[in-house]
């Protein structure tokens, strides 16, 4: 590591500390050390994933420090998107050009400005069959105790589990069956 690589500043490494580090297995510490890679430049951020690669880190080594110390990527990403996209790893060549054309005027890409239309609601039920209601087969008192458990149309009325229905409205399941029944002649 040298002095250009940390802003000016060179990094010392200390291999009686270096092994001391937490997050930090004991045969990678030989490796920080070699590289000259100090805990306080892990704990203060000084070093990226990329410097730790370049040194002779092992990759999946370099990995989990990174992750461990919340360390940056790279220090060199460049000055805008387009530079970044081509410093990043891992990114494919669609993520690249995507990340790039983010720096570009929208406009000239051909993306329409965002411009909010005031527009009809939708009437869902339109090119649908209206659901027939749960009153057309029963009294009105017998449709407010089937709404309270959720039954508002002759559909779903018939095809609704009467053991399930009559313990949840606290009636004989028999009555529930004679309701279902009814929605089922009904259809």
């Amino acid at each position: 590591m040298g002095a250009d690589d940390h802003g000016g500043r060179e990094l010392v490494g200390d291999a009686n500390t270096v092994d001391a580090l937490e997050g930090v297995p004991p045969d990678a510490a030989a490796e920080l050390a070699d590289a000259d890679v100090t805990p306080t430049d892990l704990t203060e951020k000084a070093v990226t994933y990329m410097d730790l690669v370049e040194a002779g880190v092992d990759r999946e080594v370099a990995g989990e420090i990174r992750r461990h110390y919340s360390l940056t990527w790279a220090s060199r990403m460049g000055d805008g998107l387009d530079d970044r996209a081509e410093e990043m790893g891992g990114l494919q060549q669609g993520e690249r050009d995507w990340v790039a054309a983010s720096t570009a005027d929208w406009e000239d890409l051909g993306v329409p400005e965002y411009d909010p239309v005031e527009r009809e609601p939708i009437d869902f039920w339109a090119d649908h069959e209206r659901p027939t209601p749960v009153e057309t087969v029963v009294n009105d008192w017998v449709a407010e105790r089937l709404a309270e458990a959720g039954i508002s149309s002759v559909r779903q009325l018939a095809w609704v589990d009467a053991s399930a229905l009559a313990e949840a409205l606290d009636v004989n399941v028999m009555q529930a069956r004679t309701w279902r029944f009814a929605a089922r002649d009904a259809r």
